[in-house]
């Protein structure tokens, strides 16, 4: 899965804190709703209990009177008739009296002429014999048990009545005049009789009607006493706890939403940052590699496969460049590159940058010319962008070009941009800017490099790597052999004698070279020290030093201990450094020669004249030893303009009390012509080729001087070489 729907995928995450925060709310509320009808519940108990209470005292002052009324009736007891007559009398005597109840006498009583509620209130007089004198009654029962009910009431509000088994009201308190309480209740309470209800929160007592109703039995009669409370008494015991709850929750929820909005907005920009981090080359801010397959693929998906190529381009020596000049000029290149690319690109094509200093690319074209003059015009405005940048080293483009195919339509884009940098690879090694197409030959060669590559460490570790030496000939002095240069040769189980041309180039990419130099130079030592020892004549022995090498910190000291270890006296080792080793800072090179010159080397400039020679090198370089390159002794149009220009080095040099060593000379008639000249020694084919360390050996045992080789014999040892 790409990147990019790695991080869409990230989104739904945000849906978990969103759920989870409705589960709290539910949870939340849900307790809410519990601990309300939990209260409901705790008040509908209380509210129950204060009703039984109402019923105890109601019924109570009830059994009170009747029990008055028994007993002034037992009192009138054991009366005959005559004295049953004065009875009215004696009765509203008494009611002058008494406060509340008024008691009424009368024989015999018409109850359709008196109250319900004041017959329910009655007690008979039994005479003498027992024979019944008439009846005792109360004539304000309503008005009593109003008073009663009025006490009863719940903080001053509610409703307190009495009501028969048939609905019918006896008594209530001061509301009684509620039209609701006369006229819309009874049914409701007649309903709750029958069904045995006791509690109801439906019978819209009071003013609001926002009121609980108990209805239990009183226990006299066939009465019920109805106690009604108001809501707003029941609800103001939890409300607070519910407002409070209510409360935090709206805090809380404000609170994780403006959270949550804030995180949303960091992760919004975490993953835009992710997808240009995950997308985008934090140097060039061109695609990278992720990003390139990714555009690639949806271009490629249904275009015409034939249409297309992938390039793959890299800066010659950028390792070199970022070691010398430095990182912060090393990258300012990469994006000098990056923009000249994004210019070139067109719809329908892409780049990116790989890595380090390598850049791919998908290019829609029309032919093959067309590609190269697109990588010509990229090289042309390169070279003008750098020349006023950078004026020391020279930067090359190398670009390796893989036309696609339609049975290139189910390969990856991974197989197909290693196909481009194989042919890059492969060129790579060519001077100057280059450019290639790929192709089968092409993958066998770089396959079989990157063999040998994987081989080169351990081939150090198993000795594999043998010395050869290239005898040094003193043309001055009657062509005696004066010493000789150190040479590589690597002897490969699998593919038997290797040359340098072969792996040099790849021991120096990938910074294995520091190792093979330094395995090298001690076993030179380690045969010079062998040879001095036997007391043979003193020679000269050049050891090549790769750039890369003079480069490390323990440079130096390396070199100078390993000559200390093995007893060489001073002037015997040369170092020779290749040209582009010198164009550096003038001040620290020579610094290091200095140094050098110290520990008793003699420091050679190898290769001048190959491609970046310039005449400041000798005026500002505290050089032993110039050493002409092979490319002044090929044979050229203009053999004479050819020679005043090696002739007038060859002085200069002498005048600076620099030696001269020409190398590469195969013919005759170019060592007479040096030895004319002034040139101190001579290395080519002309005089003996590249040998075994046994065998230079026995060449110096054996003979003291060397005669030049005609023509014919030095060409033939040069092409078997």
């Amino acid at each position: 899965m790409h990147v990019r729907e790695n991080i869409r995928i990230r989104k739904f995450d945000m849906a978990i804190p969103i759920l989870l925060w409705l589960f709290l709310i539910v949870c939340c509320f849900s307790f809410l709703f519990y601990m309300i009808h939990k209260n409901e519940k705790e008040n509908s108990d209380y509210y129950y209990s204060a009703a039984k209470q109402n019923q105890f005292t109601v019924k109570g002052r009830i059994e009170g009177d009747v029990h008055l009324l028994k007993t002034i009736a037992a009192g009138f007891g054991g009366m005959d008739s005559d004295h049953a007559r004065q009875l009215p009398d004696i009765v509203e005597r008494m009611n002058l009296s008494m406060e509340g109840m008024k008691i009424e006498y009368s024989e015999k009583v018409d109850f359709s002429s008196i109250n319900r509620e004041d017959y329910y209130l009655n007690v008979l007089i039994r005479g003498k014999d027992n024979q019944p004198l008439g009846y005792l009654y109360a004539v304000n029962v309503r008005h009593m048990l109003n008073e009663i009910l009025d006490t009863q009431i719940f903080a001053k509000a509610g409703l307190c009545a009495i009501f028969d088994n048939q609905g019918h009201l006896i008594a209530a308190s001061a509301d009684s005049s509620d039209t609701a309480v006369q006229n819309d209740i009874p049914n409701k309470i007649y309903h709750m009789i029958t069904n045995g209800q006791q509690i109801s929160s439906k019978l819209n007592v009071g003013k609001n009607g926002r009121e609980l109703a108990v209805l239990i039995p009183l226990e006299v009669n066939d009465w019920y006493l109805l106690s009604t409370f108001p809501k707003a008494g029941l609800e103001g015991r939890y409300l607070e706890t519910a407002v409070g709850i209510g409360i935090m929750i709206l805090l809380s929820s404000g609170l994780f939403f403006l959270f949550f909005f804030r995180q949303y907005r960091t992760i919004a920009a975490n993953q835009k940052t992710l997808v240009n981090i995950a997308y985008t080359d934090s140097l060039t801010r061109s695609h990278n590699f992720y990003s390139f397959k990714e555009q690639a693929e949806r271009i490629l998906k249904n275009a015409d496969m034939k249409d297309y190529a992938v390039w793959y381009c890299d800066i010659k020596k950028f390792k070199f460049i970022n070691d010398v000049l430095g990182y912060e000029e090393g990258d300012r290149i990469l994006i000098s590159i990056a923009g000249l690319l994004q210019k070139c690109t067109k719809q329908n094509s892409l780049f990116c940058r790989v890595s380090a200093d390598n850049f791919v690319g998908l290019y829609q074209y029309e032919s093959r010319a067309d590609l190269k003059n697109c990588f010509q015009k990229l090289v042309q405005a390169f070279r003008q962008q750098e020349l006023s940048n950078n004026k020391r080293i020279a930067t090359e483009l190398c670009m390796g070009v893989y036309c696609l195919e339609e049975e290139d339509r189910n390969v990856s884009i991974d197989n197909i941009v290693n196909r481009a940098n194989i042919a890059q690879k492969y060129i790579k090694s060519i001077p100057g800017n280059q450019f290639g197409f790929y192709s089968k030959e092409i993958r066998d060669k770089v396959v079989d490099e990157s063999e040998l590559e994987s081989e080169m460490e351990g081939a150090i570790e198993r000795k594999e790597f043998r010395i050869f030496v290239q005898p040094k000939i003193s043309i001055q002095n009657n062509n005696q052999i004066v010493g000789g240069e150190v040479l590589v040769r690597w002897e490969n189980p699998r593919k038997g004698t290797i040359l340098p041309g072969q792996f040099i180039s790849i021991m120096e990419r990938d910074g294995k070279i520091i190792l093979l130099d330094r395995y090298m130079f001690e076993l030179s030592c380690q045969w010079l020290h062998k040879y001095l020892k036997s007391g043979r004549k003193p020679i000269n022995l050049a050891v090549n030093v790769s750039k890369i090498g003079i480069l490390r910190d323990d440079f130096v000291d390396y070199y100078g201990n390993i000559k200390k270890k093995y007893e060489i006296p001073d002037g015997l080792l040369e170092l020779e450094f290749t040209e582009t080793v010198m164009l550096t800072d003038d001040t620290v090179f020579n610094g290091l020669v200095a140094k050098l010159h110290e520990k008793g080397f003699i420091c050679s400039l190898d290769d001048f004249g190959s491609g970046y020679s310039s005449l400041n090198l000798l005026k500002n370089l505290s050089i032993d030893i110039l050493k002409l390159d092979i490319m002044f002794f090929r044979k050229s149009n203009d053999i004479r303009r050819e020679r005043i220009v090696i002739s007038n080095i060859i002085n200069m040099a002498k005048e600076l009390q620099i030696k001269t060593i020409a190398e590469g000379v195969e013919y005759r008639e170019t060592v007479d012509f040096l030895k004319a000249a002034g040139c101190d020694i001579i290395q080519g084919y002309v005089f003996a080729r590249p040998m075994p360390l046994d065998a230079f050996e026995r060449l110096l045992s054996e003979t003291v001087t060397l005669a030049p080789l005609d023509e014919h014999k030095a060409v033939n040892i040069c092409k078997e070489i």
